[in-house]
């Protein structure tokens, strides 16, 4: 009963604060940008179509946030949780609808850059500059994705253009902190060969003694066109990261270098009624963690992890009539991890995982039944069936429901079973299970006036062999638990007030509740309460301003000190010159983060920086 009368007082919170709060963006999170979505079935189809609670968020939109890598960038996505960890380069956690890290699928245009060390990914990793596009679906997709029980972050890098030429840009930035990057972007085609090219350099002091970062990044892919409709494409991403993490309240500090690589090979047919794609996959991630004492600089202790991941694709669809459209395909992963304290032998696991999902448009309606069938020689066999239903008005214009009933899983990283080193107090549990979810959500999404967008949703999860970390009287250990309850409510908008200008804001509530004690799972990754406000102004494509205020109350301990009861704003500004030489065009930007210089953190060991500038410029040419 508490539960739903929180929810109840939260929805009217919510809607009362779409009237008197202010904010936006050019093109607000709750907008389809670019019309095509790929991660909700494996396949392009119509965002219109997609019964998962999908944002799509386009090149230009990202380009007006005060962001410079994936984890800074899904900060400002309205219904996307991301506890920053201090200092610049650091690892970012992130949770959707009251989910775990580990819970969240990150993929890099398919690759899974989730880790078997703690099961989730560094998003510091990857440029924002190499991004065209990120998909967001909120809640599970096993049904397509396989282990992914909170959510997939699907992002889809830049394609190598398809016209002759070279084209590129050079952008420099300087920061407090002594915080310097540099960026240089190029791509061109000649002949059948096309390519785009990036390389990043990072910089910075950090905000604590002894904190350093220094990050360098290099991805490349080119397409090679056999013939008008089949193509070969490459692609190679390296990040190599010296990090310091600084003195915490223990007196230690860390040292965290780490090197990834990935890439992919991927071969494309495409014709009018289907499409096929085969692809190679690759993620090497080396993770080092050198343990200091503060006073006297000496190595307590070195732990050096290398996981690497391969994997095998084919998918496609093809359209059996014009209201019918059936999308096929089948995965073959395989990781392995290596430590030389954790593990006293390397560890594998393997997955098969052959899925079928089918769109079916009658009138108004659309129905999407999906199926996928995981055998994991750890976990055993999965089914992760799903079933959803869009309704698309015809006696109210832009107005769409959405619900989806589906049956979920979310295997836990190797490290948790075979764990080793007992120096960090982290017992293994070789008996722990994949945790099973069944889903339920609906959403409604609807333009009240030609001015106002709202989007609603509400989910619940039931999950069965839970994972959660308790104390066994001399180590903390993973524990499957008989049943947690997820569950909350989302409300998205977004209001023009004129061509310029445009406002928006957001609330969300999640409630993770131990079925057996009634007690509120604490976890100070997970966002209970979560209010974000903006707006944005856009004068001729030629000044840009983008200011985002956020709350949010993150499910921490006591034990952490949280000091997050704070509103935080970040600021923006752009100014576009073109033709400055010939065809070349000027960008100026000043960021400013955290303008009210709040100390804020969900643990005491990670403060967020208090107020910073930065500024810079971006020439294209």
């Amino acid at each position: 009963m508490k539960s739903k009368k929180r929810l109840k007082i939260l929805f009217v919170l919510t809607v009362t604060t779409c009237f008197i709060s202010v904010g936006s963006a050019e093109e607000p999170p709750i907008m389809d940008l670019d019309k095509i979505v790929i991660s909700a079935h494996r396949t392009e189809t119509d965002l219109d179509d997609a019964v998962d609670n999908i944002d799509v968020y386009s090149e230009e939109f990202l380009e007006q946030l005060p962001a410079d890598n994936l984890g800074e960038a899904l900060h400002y996505l309205p219904g996307v949780d991301v506890l920053i960890n201090g200092s610049f380069g650091q690892a970012k956690n992130l949770t959707i609808y009251g989910s775990q890290v580990r819970h969240v699928l990150v993929a890099i245009d398919g690759i899974p850059m989730n880790t078997q060390l703690s099961g989730q990914a560094n998003l510091s990793r990857l440029p924002i500059g190499i991004i065209q596009r990120i998909e967001v679906i909120k809640g599970p997709a096993s049904s397509a994705w396989g282990s992914s029980l909170g959510g997939v972050i699907n992002v889809i890098t830049k394609q190598a253009p398809k016209e002759d030429g070279l084209t590129g840009e050079f952008s420099a930035s300087f920061a407090e902190h002594h915080t310097f990057k540099e960026t240089l972007n190029l791509s061109g085609r000649s002949k059948k060969i096309s390519y785009f090219f990036s390389g990043n350099h990072m910089i910075s002091d950090g905000i604590k003694s002894k904190s350093r970062a220094e990050e360098n990044k290099f991805y490349q892919k080119i397409r090679y066109d056999l013939t008008d409709d089949m193509s070969v494409t490459g692609s190679f991403g390296y990040t190599g990261a010296q990090i310091s993490d600084g003195v915490n309240p223990n007196n230690r500090w860390y040292h965290l270098p780490y090197n990834t690589r990935f890439g992919k090979l991927q071969w494309d047919t495409l014709q009018d009624e289907q499409q096929w794609h085969a692809a190679y996959k690759y993620n090497d991630q080396d993770v080092t963690t050198d343990f200091y004492h503060a006073t006297t600089d000496a190595l307590l202790s070195s732990t050096v992890s290398h996981n690497v991941y391969q994997g095998l694709s084919l998918n496609g669809h093809r359209r059996i009539n014009p209201q019918c459209l059936l999308v096929t395909g089948v995965d073959f992963d395989w990781h392995r991890l290596k430590s030389n304290n954790y593990l006293e032998e390397a560890k594998h696991v393997a997955m098969q995982s052959p899925y079928v999902n089918l769109f079916v448009e009658k009138g108004p309606w659309s129905f999407v039944p999906g199926l996928r069938y995981d055998n994991n020689n750890r976990f055993g066999e999965q089914v992760s069936p799903s079933f959803g239903m869009v309704y698309k008005s015809l006696t109210f214009p832009d107005l769409s429901i959405q619900t989806k009933v589906s049956r979920a899983f979310n295997a836990p990283p190797l490290l948790w079973i075979y764990n080793e080193d007992l120096a960090w107090l982290v017992a293994p549990n070789p008996d722990l299970k994949a945790e099973r979810g069944l889903v339920y959500e609906i959403g409604i999404d609807k333009a009240l006036t030609d001015k106002l967008d709202v989007k609603l949703n509400f989910y619940r999860a039931d999950i069965k062999d839970a994972i959660a970390v308790t104390f066994n009287g001399t180590a903390f250990q993973s524990e499957n638990f008989k049943k947690f309850r997820r569950q909350g409510v989302e409300l998205i908008w977004a209001y023009d007030f004129s061509d310029e200008w445009r406002i928006f804001g957001s609330g969300a509530f999640n409630d993770v509740e131990n079925r057996q004690t009634k007690e509120t799972v604490r976890d100070s990754s997970i966002a209970r309460q979560s209010y974000q406000i903006g707006v944005n102004y856009q004068y001729q494509e030629e000044w840009f301003v983008y200011l985002s205020g956020f709350y949010k109350r993150w499910s921490s301990a006591a034990s952490l000190e949280p000091n997050d009861r704070k509103i935080i704003l970040d600021l923006s500004v752009k100014k576009k010159i073109k033709n400055i030489f010939k065809e070349n065009d000027l960008d100026v930007f000043l960021n400013i983060h955290n303008i009210t210089n709040s100390k804020y953190w969900a643990s005491i060991n990670n403060p967020l920086p208090g107020r910073y500038f930065e500024g810079g410029c971006t020439v294209s040419f």
